[in-house]
């Protein structure tokens, strides 16, 4: 980002204890932070247990829009009895997530066990009197969103959802994609999930196609995960779409990290 990016340290603090086996949303979730006004860097996330006695299990973090939570990512909960040498249950993960204005981090716990959840984040600003017109300003952008219609088709067509919609070319440049997420929230047999770009009218091109392979989901075991990291960001006109499909009829989430860009007028 620009040298003229301010940052605010965000730290995001709660504590999960609550039995919620689900993976689509409902039940208990606990808010544990929320984008700020042009967004939020998610740099780490840190679950520490709290009971003196852990069980294997699971903490899940999803994303809230306002309106849909969606699975983003499950921390295996490693079994183990605290005592006066013996530490509770840690964990952190990179999670390095712009989170959009308004959107929230929310967390579960497989079990009834007490997790305090740590979040390291950024909220980013700029410095308005001396940014320079050349300057780039970002705002995040994040597509959520759920498939699970069966469609075998390469050319876009038959059930397909559109995941992120890049900034309208009136404000925006471009958006910026560094990831993709696909987040299995069932069982899942092989087949695949395919990610099109469309254009401003009605053109969908075949992008990228993600092997999902058999994996039988426990309270131990992760159901089906893949993130796409492009190395340089992946650039998409403004106005452009991240669209997808899935080969078999079963649940998937998927997120879009975007950062809308402009300058200064």
């Amino acid at each position: 980002m620009a040298a003229e990016t301010q940052y605010t340290a965000n730290t995001g603090l709660a504590t999960v204890s609550v039995k919620n086996t689900s993976l689509n949303g409902s039940g208990t979730l606990v808010d544990i932070l929320l984008g700020a006004a042009n967004g939020t860097l998610i740099k780490t996330v840190t679950v520490k247990a709290l009971s003196t006695t852990i069980s294997p299990g699971m903490i899940r973090l999803f994303v809230y829009d306002g309106t849909n939570t969606r699975l983003l990512e499950e921390i295996e909960v490693i079994p183990g009895i605290q005592a006066s040498i013996n530490p509770t249950f840690e964990a952190t993960v990179n999670l390095n997530l712009s989170l959009q204005s308004g959107y929230y981090l929310r967390a579960s716990t497989e079990e009834n066990e007490s997790f305090n959840i740590i979040v390291e984040s950024s909220n980013w600003a700029y410095y308005a009197s001396s940014v320079r017109d050349d300057t780039t300003q970002y705002s995040a952008d994040m597509g959520i969103a759920s498939i699970s219609t069966a469609n075998s088709n390469l050319d876009g067509t038959g059930t397909v959802t559109t995941i992120l919609t890049a900034g309208s070319s009136a404000t925006y440049k471009g958006c910026s994609i560094p990831t993709i997420t696909i987040k299995g929230t069932v069982n899942t047999t092989p087949g695949m999930v395919r990610l099109f770009i469309g254009d401003t009218g009605s053109t969908k091109k075949l992008f990228k196609e993600i092997v999902i392979p058999s994996i039988t989901k426990t309270a131990t075991d992760q159901a089906f995960e893949h993130t796409i990291v492009f190395e340089d960001d992946f650039d998409l006109q403004a106005g452009y779409k991240i669209i997808a499909s899935t080969q078999n009829a079963e649940n998937f989430n998927i997120l879009v990290e975007g950062k809308n860009w402009n300058y200064k007028a």
